[in-house]
């Protein structure tokens, strides 16, 4: 036998060694590749916003269909029954369900038939046309969900004129900021508000909104009390800090509207969304006001009661369809009044009956902050216990007294969802610059956007 020499045997492997290595290598590359691959299967590739609009929008269509067909609490029935059919649940498990599912059925029924009946109800009133088709119309929706922030203020001003010598006091109350969420079904509405900073301790502010608009009539109910105020005074030129808590104030304003247009005019497109101006139109209208408040000083009170009635004009500008732009002003007089102060004397011994007499004798009474008038009644307390005295001081009617209302909005609508602003301005004033006179100033804006389905 031949033999091979050794340094060429020395560089032939065996190929069975080569072929031994090529498969453990393409044993640890698969190996490595199918959990990478099964794990790629299992994870569900995440939907787009498109993809999740899609499935808003057909649960949306189907909430509407079974609505429709009286099944409003059954119309997520098919989806249970589905679900419960395609899970991985044992079968006891899955009969079990469905047994339970069908003794509900009755229940479910019975309160679909009175839902049905009680969203006949609304419906009919929901789409009973009162109004030009051409100029408003009612929203192609069911729902409304809207989201609102709020921001609201109020300032008041006295002046004062005692012995050639006068006084300017203007305060106002902290910003009160407001988050809210409301869902309205058929024009009947519920809403969830929220204040930060009164939830934070740092506000103890309190105030309560109320309103209803419809293209005929409305109200607007208003109610602040606060213990925030704070400004200055202006004492002879002298500027004087009023700090908080020194300035407290309880105020309830009402004001209420007739629009004589309401067939083509609707307040609730701008301020409600319930209806949607399609063109341009404008409405004269008339209105009430009342304006009540409490405030309370150092060593006086001030009462207002005020009621004004009057007319004024509201308009509704639309612009390429998208657009809706709002203004209105509501001014009335004041027809009947009732105001008054109370003025507390601190005093020991014959230094109060000394006072209480020259306050009766001069007409007036002056206080570290502001005067009160010179017409001064016999309604007279006597605290014989510290020596102090309370006047009630009539104060006097000067023509014009007013109470002003304004409202302003702006609306942005698109396919089924809109987005805006509105702001209410309430303005009055009551008494006689000559003596006291008295300038009260509330606003509140709201920012919105929603959606219908």
């Amino acid at each position: 036998m031949q033999r091979i020499p050794q340094r060429i045997s020395s560089r032939i492997v065996p190929v069975s060694s080569i072929a031994t290595i090529k498969v453990i290598l393409l044993f640890v590359v698969l190996s490595l590749m199918t959990p990478a691959t099964a794990l790629a299967q299992k994870k569900k590739q995440r939907k787009t916003f498109r993809e999740k609009l899609q499935i808003a929008d057909s649960l949306r269509l189907q909430l509407r269909q079974s609505a429709d067909r009286g099944q409003m609490l059954r119309w997520a029935d098919s989806l249970f029954i589905d679900r419960v059919l395609r899970s991985n649940m044992g079968e006891k498990k899955k009969q079990r369900l469905l047994r339970q599912y069908h003794k509900r059925q009755a229940r479910m029924q019975r309160y679909d038939r009175l839902l049905f009946r009680g969203d006949s109800l609304l419906a009919a009133k929901y789409n009973k046309i009162k109004y030009d088709t051409a100029y408003i119309a009612r929203p192609d929706a069911r729902w409304t969900v809207k989201l609102t922030g709020v921001l609201s203020g109020a300032d008041m001003q006295t002046v004062t004129k005692t012995d050639a010598l006068e006084r300017r006091t203007h305060v106002m109350a902290d910003c009160r900021g407001t988050f809210s969420v409301a869902a309205a079904y058929r024009g009947l509405g519920l809403s969830l508000s929220v204040n930060p900073a009164k939830l934070a301790g740092k506000n103890k502010d309190y105030e309560f909104n109320l309103n209803s608009y419809s293209n005929r009539y409305g109200f607007d109910v208003v109610y602040l009390s606060s213990k925030t105020f704070h400004g200055h005074r202006y004492v002879d030129g002298k500027r004087v800090d009023v700090g908080r808590g020194q300035v407290s104030q309880n105020a309830l304003n009402l004001n209420f509207y007739y629009a004589f247009n309401s067939r083509r005019f609707s307040f609730p497109a701008a301020f409600s969304q319930s209806y949607v101006q399609k063109r341009s139109a404008g409405s004269w209208m008339i209105g009430a006001s009342f304006d009540g408040s409490k405030t309370e000083m150092k060593d006086m009170t001030i009462r207002l009661n005020e009621f004004a009635v009057g007319g004024g004009y509201a308009y509704n500008l639309v612009v390429h369809r998208h657009w809706l732009f709002h203004l209105s002003a509501l001014p009335t007089v004041t027809i009947y009044s009732h105001d008054y102060t109370k003025t507390r004397i601190s005093a020991t011994g014959e230094e109060s009956a000394a006072a209480a007499d020259a306050a009766i004798s001069d007409g007036a009474t002056t206080t570290s902050a502001i005067s009160t008038s010179p017409d001064v009644s016999a309604d007279e307390s006597t605290d014989s216990s510290t020596g102090s005295y309370t006047y009630r001081n009539s104060m006097e009617y000067h023509f014009p007294s007013v109470i002003i209302t304004g409202r302003a909005a702006v609306v942005y609508s698109w396919r089924n969802k809109f987005a805006g602003a509105t702001a209410i301005y309430n303005y009055s004033v009551a008494g006689d610059d000559a003596h006291l006179q008295l300038h009260r100033n509330k606003w509140r804006v709201r920012m919105f956007f929603g959606f219908r389905f």
